[in-house]
């Protein structure tokens, strides 16, 4: 048996019957816009298809109600598209808000060891789940996180500036002040 491209491997798992329902769903992606038409596709999405029945989230209350009534018109055109017809459409907007959820993996142990290594951030303090209004929020967000951070930190000896204790311990400078001296 020889070796096969990656194309030709991803087609062949696609080609599966246990793909079958992902395939159904990657065309309604693909042939949502063309469907509904550009400017309701961006206050929707299809979230997931369950028994023949395609679960599509909207932005507001008045989208479900009107994509609701248009619903069997979107039906008919969809399945002109697809492969596998749909039953029918259901129209939310209760998933509409949701985050996914953010999985943090577990640090492993040599990146703990790099002397780089400033420790596990709380999520308190992570600027990608606070949402901010202006830019001139964000920054005093990001610079608050910066303070509370460099107070576990030393201070240089050679360039003066903040840096982890690990490198302090390991280099008796910061990184960028050590790399400077192997040139």
């Amino acid at each position: 048996m020889g070796f096969s491209g990656l194309r030709s491997l991803i087609t062949d798992i696609e080609a599966h019957p246990n793909w079958q329902s992902r395939r159904q769903f990657a065309q309604v992606v693909e042939y949502w816009p063309k469907t509904v038409g550009y400017v309701v596709a961006r206050q929707t999405k299809p979230v997931s298809i369950q028994r023949h029945i395609l679960y599509v989230t909207v932005a507001n209350a008045s989208w479900t109600q009107t994509l609701t009534l248009e619903r069997r018109r979107i039906l008919h055109k969809l399945n002109r598209l697809i492969a596998v017809p749909l039953h029918d459409i259901r129209f939310s907007s209760a998933q509409w808000h949701t985050k996914p959820v953010r999985k943090t993996q577990p640090v492993s142990d040599w990146v703990k060891a790099h002397p780089s290594y400033l420790g596990e951030t709380d999520s308190e303090e992570s600027p990608q789940e606070t949402s901010t209004k202006t830019p001139e929020e964000a920054y005093a967000l990001w610079a608050n996180m910066k303070k509370k951070q460099q107070e576990s930190q030393e201070i240089c000896p050679q360039c003066h500036c903040h840096c982890p204790p690990g490198e302090i311990a390991r280099w008796t400078m910061c990184a960028l002040c050590i790399t400077k001296t192997w040139k």
